[in-house]
C-alpha cells in the first residue's frame, strides 16, 4: 500500500548538507551577503591523507546532479575510476538574483565585447579577487574543519563564464589548486587577459612541484547552430554571435598553448564533446571531470 506525502515535501538529497558563509570581514559587492555552500559528506573513512574536494562554481544549477554522478561512480571505483571525494558547491541563496552576482563573483571586469559600448556596466563585474579570497580564507578552512582533507587534490571545477574564472585562477594564482576543469570556458569575455596570466606562468615546469593538471571541455555545437536549432526564429543571430565567440576554436587553441607553457610533465586534457551544446554539456562532462580530478599522476597533454 502507497503512503501518500504533501505535494509540497521536499525530496531530500542523501549524504548532504547545506549552509550560508561569508568571510569575517565583509568587502565589496556580495562577501557580505555570502554564499550558499553545499558539501557532499563522505559515506566511509577517511583516506590516511584525506579526501580529495572538487570545488563547484554555480552550484545552484547543478549540486545535486555532481553529487548524484560521484555518487554512482563511486561505488565501482575500479570500474569508473571514480573514487569516493568531497564536492563542495558554492552557490547563493534563495531569491537572490543569481545571475548578477556570478556575472560580479566570476569576474576581473567587463567583457571585451560590452565593455566599449556600455562604460556604465563596469560596476556589475569584477568581484574576482574578492571572491577568490574568500574561497581562499574562508571556505577551505571551513570545509577542513568539518571533513579530513588532502590539501594536495583538490580541483576547481567552473562552466561558462565560471569556466572563465577557474582558468584565470589557474594562470594567475596556480597553487591554489592541484587541478582545474573548466567547462564550456567564456574565454571571450576576456581572453586577452587569460593569454596574459598563461604566458606568466612560463618557465613553471621548471620550478619545484608539478604543474596544475588542466581540462577543458566543450560541446561540438557551441560554435555553430546544432541541428535542431537551424529553424528557430532567432536562428541566424545565434549563428552570428555563436561566430563570433568561438568557444571550440578558443577552448582548442587554450588548451594547446597552456600545454606548451606548461611542459611535458604537463597533464593538460582537451575534449571535444559529440553532440552537446552550451547547456546540455554540463551533466555530460561531469563524470568526465572526476575521473580527470581524482587520478593519480601526471601525463602528457591529450587532445582526442
Amino acid at each position: 500500500m502507497s503512503t501518500m506525502i504533501s505535494a509540497t515535501s521536499p525530496v531530500l538529497l542523501p549524504d548532504t548538507e547545506a549552509f550560508d558563509l561569508a568571510p569575517a570581514s565583509h568587502g565589496a559587492g556580495g562577501a557580505a551577503r555570502g554564499w550558499r555552500i553545499f558539501r557532499s559528506i563522505p559515506r566511509g573513512p577517511a583516506p590516511e591523507d584525506g579526501f580529495p574536494v572538487i570545488y563547484m562554481l554555480d552550484a545552484n544549477a547543478g549540486f545535486a546532479s555532481f553529487h548524484e554522478a560521484m555518487a554512482r561512480a563511486a561505488r565501482r571505483p575500479s570500474a569508473t575510476g571514480v573514487s569516493e571525494a568531497v564536492i563542495v558547491g558554492i552557490g547563493y541563496r534563495e531569491g537572490e538574483d543569481i545571475r548578477t552576482r556570478r556575472a560580479f563573483d566570476f569576474t576581473a571586469g567587463p567583457s571585451r565585447e560590452a565593455a566599449p559600448a556600455h562604460p556604465e556596466r563596469a560596476s556589475l563585474h569584477g568581484g574576482r579577487d574578492a571572491f577568490l579570497g574568500f574561497i581562499e580564507t574562508t571556505l577551505k578552512p571551513a570545509i577542513a574543519a568539518r571533513v579530513a582533507v588532502d590539501p594536495a587534490r583538490q580541483t576547481l571545477f567552473g562552466h561558462s563564464l565560471a569556466g572563465w574564472f577557474t582558468l584565470d585562477v589557474m594562470t594567475r594564482v596556480p597553487a591554489a589548486f592541484a587541478a582545474y576543469v573548466a567547462v564550456s570556458p567564456s574565454i571571450w569575455w576576456d581572453e586577452a587577459r587569460l593569454m596574459e596570466g598563461l604566458a606568466g606562468m612560463e618557465g613553471l615546469a621548471r620550478t619545484k612541484g608539478p604543474p596544475p593538471r588542466l581540462a577543458l571541455m566543450v560541446g561540438e555545437w557551441e560554435e555553430a547552430l546544432a541541428p535542431w536549432q537551424a529553424d528557430r526564429p532567432e536562428a541566424a543571430e545565434m549563428a552570428a554571435r555563436r561566430a563570433q565567440r568561438a568557444m571550440v576554436a578558443r577552448a582548442r587553441a587554450f588548451a594547446a598553448q597552456a600545454a606548451v607553457t606548461l611542459g611535458p610533465a604537463a597533464r593538460v586534457r582537451f575534449d571535444r564533446m559529440a553532440g552537446e551544446d552550451h547547456a546540455s554539456i554540463l551533466p555530460a562532462a561531469m563524470t568526465r571531470a572526476l575521473r580527470f580530478a581524482l587520478e593519480q599522476g601526471h601525463g602528457r597533454a591529450a587532445f582526442p
